[in-house]
């Protein structure tokens, strides 16, 4: 009965989007079990009508439109989609009481839960059949408005204008993009079956693992690759969701899960398959996990972000709530692997990392994004270079490796779509997704006032970071920001100059890094002096702006000094310690005069500071 379905890959979507309208209109009332295989029998049976086949309501399959569609030739066209979901959509409305054929006690059947919201789900559950009849349309199918209406006219819903106003009302309070935390047209299946009794359960639910039944419930059914043969998951990849096109114009909420799909081979369904066993079954390929990214497959079907060809590999990059699972095929062989799921700034998500060869490194952009250009660290003031863009995916951008500095590349990102459109800058640290990157200097009229800014909206700024990137270690986990903040700058004894900096590392998995660095200029040259680091704290952000740090410097002369400085708002420093004596300054910077050569004196200096109020501020200083 199911093989006209099964062995056409044309049905595959109208097949699925018609069991989303029969199970969300069936009553939500009882096991999920029984309302997912009557949605499955409903479907199978309107779309091999005509095959004189006696529908369970008492109805011949026969009665109706009349429409054939046992070939798949009648849903070919608009029309014969619409009157296949208005014939279900009138049987599902006139549900009452359906007996299922005698139930095994030793199997369980039920809808997969995607990770979806459940309390919107309860929502809709809570609406009336023609309201969610309406969300199914509407949101799952994506008809427009007017075709919402015709078709719930068509079906016999007496009020469309209402069913439609009562899902806009739901999506109020929830916001859009919303999705069920249960999906029908996949499943898990518990217990052990018999052969026998396993196709006694696979022809009682009369085509519950048609073509819409996605590889958790093809394997569980059949203990293996599905029937479902290489055209039909070409067609449409059961087990992957997509976000539809300019979906992030319709959502506050600019991360991740408002990226569309992307790419050349995501309609591949074979490519598809491939990296969903890759991350779903373990040992399929020995997967990298980063940064303590959760290990093990993915609970549900994830979502598809990107698929194609990059520089000679077939890369395909998976997103579930989390999670970021990077798949690649190349002459090398296959490989996976699994990072946190960056956090979203305040421009929304940043780039992704697709791939690295020689050329360079390739970015997939946020939709939003409409330009990009790059430009190297390493010098006083940045060179922009405009990247091509294609299918949201850049050109080769030059990744400097090597020796004991870091480089970026830093990347200048347009997106005039999202206010303020002003630009906004991310650096490569050599992870899955770059980070924000941000400077802010020490002048009064400026600190905390506006913030940090970008790096092409302040004079100096390149320059800092490029000194930063060879003073400090790379850091060894995912940045989501990088800010440098001059928070102290002045005369140093014997006609040097100094500039204090502090710059915060956020990570993706929510932890921080806070270092502190000295830049000394004399005699034409300028050197660094790392001064100590915290870790964790809100040290160096809008939440703890007040600091003192210390350090023993040696001057031109060769005389040790101890520097110990404050950040604006500090109103006293005390210094006490081996070479250091004991004394008590107003700040902002304390010198303690010291030996006149040798080694550096000892490090068991103790420094202190506190804020006008008498507060005591953190203390960076070296061990």
């Amino acid at each position: 009965m199911s093989r006209s379905i099964r062995g056409n890959p044309a049905l595959a979507r109208p097949y699925r989007d018609l069991v989303w309208l029969a199970y969300l209109v069936l009553p939500p009332h009882g096991d999920g079990e029984r309302r997912m295989v009557l949605a499955h029998r409903m479907v199978t049976r309107v779309m091999l009508r005509g095959t004189g086949a006696r529908d369970v309501t008492g109805a011949r399959d026969g009665d109706g439109d009349g429409i054939d569609t046992g070939t798949g030739t009648g849903v070919r066209d608009g029309a014969g989609i619409e009157a296949l979901r208005r014939e279900v959509l009138r049987r599902a409305l006139r549900h009452r009481s359906w007996r299922l054929p005698g139930r095994g006690t030793r199997i369980e059947v039920i809808p997969a839960v995607v990770g979806g919201d459940r309390a919107f789900s309860a929502a809709v559950d809570r609406l009336s059949p023609s309201a969610r009849a309406a969300y199914a349309l509407s949101r799952m199918e994506g008809l427009g408005p007017d075709e919402v209406r015709e078709t719930l006219a068509g079906g016999g819903v007496e009020d469309p204008d209402a069913a439609v106003a009562a899902v806009a009302a739901v999506e109020k309070g929830f916001g859009p993009l919303r999705a069920p935390s249960s999906d029908p047209t996949l499943a898990r299946v518990y217990g052990r079956l018999t052969p026998a009794r396993g196709r006694a359960l696979s022809a009682g639910a009369g085509g519950l693992a048609l073509l819409a039944g996605g590889t958790s419930l093809l394997a569980g059914l059949y203990g293996g690759r599905g029937p479902a043969g290489g055209a039909e998951a070409a067609a449409r990849p059961p087990a992957l969701s997509q976000v539809p096109a300019g979906a992030w114009r319709r959502t506050t909420e600019l991360d991740l899960g408002a990226w569309e799909a992307r790419g050349g081979l995501r309609g591949d369904g074979r490519l598809l398959e491939r990296a969903l066993r890759a991350w779903g079954t373990p040992g399929e390929v020995r997967a990298e996990v980063f940064h303590g990214a959760p290990a093990g497959p993915p609970a549900a079907g994830p979502q598809l972000l990107y698929a194609g060809e990059v520089d000679g590999a077939r890369v395909v990059v998976l997103r579930e709530p989390g999670r970021i699972a990077r798949y690649s095929e190349s002459g090398a062989g296959r490989s996976l692997q699994v990072f946190p799921e960056p956090r979203s700034g305040a421009g929304g998500s940043g780039p992704l990392r697709l791939r690295t060869s020689g050329r360079g490194a390739r970015y997939l952009l946020p939709p939003w994004v409409q330009e990009v250009s790059a430009a190297a660290l390493g010098r006083p003031a940045p060179s922009w270079r405009r990247v091509p863009v294609e299918d949201g995916v850049t050109s080769p951008v030059p990744v400097l490796a090597g020796g004991r500095c870091w480089r970026g590349p830093v990347l200048r990102l347009r997106a005039p779509g999202v206010a303020p459109g002003t630009p906004y800058t991310v650096v490569d640290l050599g992870e899955l997704a770059p980070g924000s990157i941000r400077y802010e200097t020490s002048e009064a009229a400026d600190a905390g006032r506006y913030g940090p800014r970008e790096l092409d909206a302040s004079s100096g700024a390149f320059a800092a970071w490029s000194r930063l990137g060879c003073a400090l270690a790379r850091p060894g986990t995912e940045v989501r920001s990088a800010t440098a903040w001059e928070f102290w700058s002045g005369e140093l004894p014997e006609g040097a100059r100094g500039r204090w900096m502090c710059a915060r590392f956020t990570h993706a998995d929510g932890t921080s890094a806070s270092r502190t660095v000295l830049y000394v200029t004399a005699g034409g040259r300028t050197g660094a002096i790392p001064t100590g680091d915290r870790q964790n704290t809100w040290d160096c952000s809008r939440l703890s702006r007040d600091l003192v740090a210390g350090t023993w410097w040696r001057a031109p002369s060769g005389r040790w000094h101890y520097l110990a400085v404050g950040s604006r708002r500090v109103a006293r420093i005390h210094v006490a310690g081996p070479g250091a004596g004991d004394r008590t300054g107003r700040g902002p910077l304390v010198v303690v005069r010291g030996p006149g050569g040798g080694p550096a004196p000892g490090s068991g200096v103790v420094l202190e500071g506190a804020d006008r109020a008498g507060r005591q501020v953190p203390v960076f200083r070296r061990p």
